[in-house]
């Protein structure tokens, strides 16, 4: 596959996307960079300006899922079911399925939640709001519209909940790093964290479109139009599945970045018991099941499950932090911690009575 940083300016201008001009007087520039794909953003100084995401041959699963990921855009910019969803994503350009290579406008001046939060300390209680009602939005999208797109969803669980089935992903779990194997184990090895996965795996209900990848950092905010919105990228891990998978990673994000957060007391515990921390969560939750409205015994059934879900997420959380590491970092310790908590029945209440606003969860 030739990657596309070689000629990705005549690219661009055979598409019309960017002029001659644009080239030689100096108002573009590409910053390059390289995670599971080749990413490429193209800004100029004026005029729209781009990202560019190409498949990476050396990695499995990138040309189908990059694939996945534009028929969700032209899904939205051009099905009558989905247009509700447009204003949460960035326009896709073009696509060309020979090279594997997604060109979408660039969102501007934009940052995501995550760094926002880190910056501010917080999530702001809208934000949090938004992020729910933006769920359960696309999640309410009718399961017959997602069937008729015949996008190649490849439905499968999420590997947390593979860990005792056949073929096992143990092997290539554990080999990435000892800390890697050592936290697999740590997993295995807790009897309450074991019965929570198992509940997940029964209870899982392949249902509607899910994200799949549900985190503050694919969260932008935007000043567009003079107002704050907030769009939603990164869909290439998008799935017919279970909704409470997304709403537990989200709910899972307000751990992750309270115990991320510097403390200039280093002996001191994070703090979950904080009125911020709290009222974001609740905050959240409260947008998504008053977005779709939920009746009080559905809400309860599904906030159990979610719970469970948020459990699973914080370890693959715990596990994503020991990647080539050789002892298992202080903060994936602390993620399984929190799983043990959401486990435990105790424990459980208490937060399923905060994310109602009964009254503060407690750590």
């Amino acid at each position: 596959m030739e990657p596309v940083a070689r000629n990705i300016l005549q690219n661009l201008s055979d598409l019309k996307l960017i002029t001659n001009r644009d080239i030689v007087n100096g108002s573009t520039t590409i910053v390059a960079g390289r995670q599971r794909n080749r990413f490429f953003a193209v800004k100029q100084l004026t005029g729209p300006s781009f990202f560019i995401k190409q498949a990476h041959e050396a990695e499995a699963g990138t040309v189908e899922s990059i694939a996945l990921e534009a028929g969700i855009y032209q899904a939205v910019s051009a099905n009558h079911a989905f247009k509700n969803l447009r204003h949460l994503m960035p326009r896709l350009l073009y696509f060309d399925a020979k090279t594997s290579t997604l060109t979408l406008e660039l969102i501007k001046d934009a940052i995501d939640i995550g760094n926002h939060a880190r910056q501010q300390k917080e999530i702001h209680p809208d934000h949090a709001r938004s992020t729910g009602e933006i769920a359960a939005n696309f999640h309410s999208v009718a399961r017959r519209d997602v069937d008729a797109l015949q996008l190649n969803f490849d439905g499968k669980p999420h590997w947390i909940f593979c860990l005792d089935q056949d073929p096992s992903p143990l092997p290539s779990l554990r080999g990435r790093s000892k800390a890697s194997a050592a936290i697999i184990d740590l997993i295995r090895d807790q009897p309450d964290l074991k019965a929570c996965l198992a509940r997940c795996r029964k209870n899982i209900a392949e249902t509607c479109l899910i994200h799949g990848d549900f985190k503050w950092e694919n969260f932008l905010i935007t000043s567009a139009g003079g107002r704050n919105r907030l769009k939603l990228i990164d869909w290439e891990r998008a799935n017919i599945g279970d909704p409470a998978w997304d709403v537990g990673c989200g709910l899972a994000a307000f751990f992750i970045h309270q115990i991320l957060l510097p403390n200039s007391d280093q002996n001191s515990k994070y703090d979950l018991k904080a009125s911020t921390f709290i009222n974001g969560m609740n905050a959240f939750w409260t947008g998504y099941v008053t977005t779709r409205n939920y009746s009080n015994a559905t809400m309860e059934v599904f906030r159990e499950h979610c719970l469970d879900m948020t459990a699973a997420r914080m370890l693959v959380a715990a596990y994503e932090h020991c990647y080539a590491q050789d002892q298992i970092p202080a903060a994936a310790l602390d993620f399984i911690e929190i799983s043990q908590q959401l486990s435990h029945p105790d424990k459980r209440q208490e937060w399923a009575r905060g994310l109602s606003g009964a009254t503060k969860a407690a750590a």
